[in-house]
């Protein structure tokens, strides 16, 4: 979150185009709501904890949006039946026994993010696959083109990227937003209401 409004590849006449975040449940029944809010604080960005479920996803969106109308900047957590704010302790010593931070890790459409991933620790190494075989690292690219990048800062829609609904369809996806079912690009082919003239077969 903080990446993605802190990327020193947004130019001076973009604009990060988010008024909040949704906070991931699964995560955050792991890690509990704390963790979010020196974030709120630092970049005055409201926080809402949502759940999965269709009634969970509107009720975090009127939490939200009343947050953003009322210039509240919190953490709010409507996933309270799992998510507390400290989170699953045990889980979180367990975790902390296995892993460790990785110094930077580099993500689909974001580039190389610090201290973003975990990794194993040696003491677990005989576990480890990155040890045990030989894999190489590749760095990925995306495709020539597409805004995925953008799109992921809120600094472009979907319908701004020249690929959207053409060369990049869920059926041929060439970025991250379109290849995750959850991604934005993905989201708008399938639930949105845009239905560009261009994707629109010509009147006979």
């Amino acid at each position: 979150m903080q990446h993605i409004l802190q990327n020193p590849e947004i130019g001076e006449s973009e604009q990060v185009n988010i008024d909040g975040f949704y906070g991931p449940s699964h995560v955050s029944s792991i890690i509990g709501s704390a963790p979010y809010e020196g974030f709120a604080a630092t970049f005055r960005k409201p926080v809402v904890i949502a759940g999965f479920e269709p009634l969970d996803i509107m009720q975090s969106t009127l939490m939200l949006i009343r947050q953003i109308n009322e210039g509240r900047t919190e953490v709010e957590n409507q996933y309270t039946r799992v998510v507390s704010r400290e989170g699953n302790q045990k889980a979180q010593r367990l975790v902390s026994e296995v892993f460790e931070v990785r110094q930077v890790f580099e993500w689909r459409g974001l580039g190389g993010v610090s201290r973003s991933a975990l990794k194993i620790r040696d003491a677990f190494a005989e576990y480890d696959a990155e040890r045990r075989f030989t894999i190489s690292e590749s760095n990925g690219t995306d495709v020539k083109g597409c805004e995925c990048p953008a799109i992921l800062r809120g600094v472009k829609k979907p319908t701004d990227c020249k690929l959207f609904g053409t060369v990049c369809t869920p059926d041929s996806p060439q970025g991250s937003c379109m290849v995750s079912s959850e991604g934005s690009c993905a989201a708008y082919w399938s639930f949105g209401r845009f239905r560009l003239d261009r994707l629109k077969e010509p009147a006979a």
